[in-house]
């Protein structure tokens, strides 16, 4: 069964992790096996740019809860993404990141499905 980047429904909002952090201004990406490895990443530098792509395909952006309007409470919490990323942009993220960890020939890393996409940045980050 072919599995490729699929829209968030209204239904759809749990992320399935594993999942990828995709930082919007930088290469580097983070390869999350679960919602514990979240928790520790947000506690350093979350730009409110990133994005989340989740093992189901589906893109989160950030959302930044707060108790009082010009005071956050620093929680921070996904929602789906109004505009997904598809896996060709994903694919290219991945590039990049390979890229930015001395990997040359990165124009030949391809992936027909968010499995294969997940797998590659899974060997990367080893």
């Amino acid at each position: 069964m072919k599995h490729t980047a699929q829209p968030a429904s209204q239904s759809q909002t749990k992320i399935q992790w594993p999942a990828i952090l995709i930082h919007m201004e930088d290469d580097e990406l983070v390869y999350l096996e679960n919602e514990q490895d979240w928790e520790l990443e947000a506690q350093g530098h979350i730009d409110d740019l990133s994005h989340l792509f989740d093992s189901s395909g589906v893109s989160f952006c950030l959302k930044l809860d707060t108790l009082d309007a010009n005071i956050p409470n620093k929680h921070l919490s996904w929602i789906p993404a109004t505009e997904p990323m598809s896996l060709a942009q994903v694919l290219s993220r991945i590039r990049q990141h390979a890229s930015t960890l001395g990997h040359c020939c990165t124009a030949k890393l391809g992936a027909n499905t968010v499995e294969q996409a997940f797998e590659i940045i899974k060997y990367l980050d080893k």
